[in-house]
């Protein structure tokens, strides 16, 4: 596709806010990974972050992308590098997923777990448990990474608690180029 920089990050972490805003300052288009999939056709219960057959999931992702991506336009995609399962753990979204993808560069979100914690459980008002949370933070980060590497592209980090967005629009306006 190589039209769709890919923005990922733990559920709660600011991902949709952050992506409109980046959207916004860069005129390129929003897309978020749970619409194109329409995660509320697969999924009775829209807060339930595990996800029954990831591969089917991602296949879908794929289908939605392919149905809606237009040629010549850029795209910032909302998703997740890792999911959840249906037995809470925390599994890598298949590497062929983002070579399906081929995003031009990817973003990564993270935050302080304590305030994503709040944010998840005043959202969904349900309790989460904070290794849990830490340990999808770290999986998320480290296979970032790894797509990254196998990929070639740049990856990008945001850090909500240092609030390097005009330094993020910079280096994703550059990439562009």
């Amino acid at each position: 596709m190589k039209q769709i920089i890919f923005a990922g990050g733990i559920h709660g972490v600011g991902k949709s806010t952050l992506c409109r805003e980046i959207t916004h300052a860069l005129s390129i288009s929003y897309l978020s990974a749970s619409e194109v999939l329409k995660w509320t056709d697969i999924n009775v219960d829209a807060k339930n972050k595990k996800v029954v057959n990831i591969s089917d999931t991602q296949n879908r992702l794929i289908n939605g992308l392919e149905a809606t991506i237009k040629s010549g336009k850029v795209y910032l995609l909302d998703g997740h590098y890792c999911l959840f399962n249906m037995d809470n753990q925390v599994i890598p979204v298949p590497m062929e997923t983002f070579i399906k993808i081929n995003p031009i560069a990817l973003i990564l979100v993270t935050g302080s777990i304590s305030v994503i914690k709040a944010t998840l459980e005043q959202r969904d008002h349900k309790i989460y448990d904070t290794e849990v949370l830490e340990l999808m933070q770290e999986r998320e980060a480290s296979y970032a990474n790894e797509i990254a590497v196998c990929l070639n592209v740049p990856l990008f980090i945001f850090d909500k608690k240092a609030n390097n967005l005009n330094n993020l629009i910079k280096q994703i306006h550059e990439s562009l180029a």
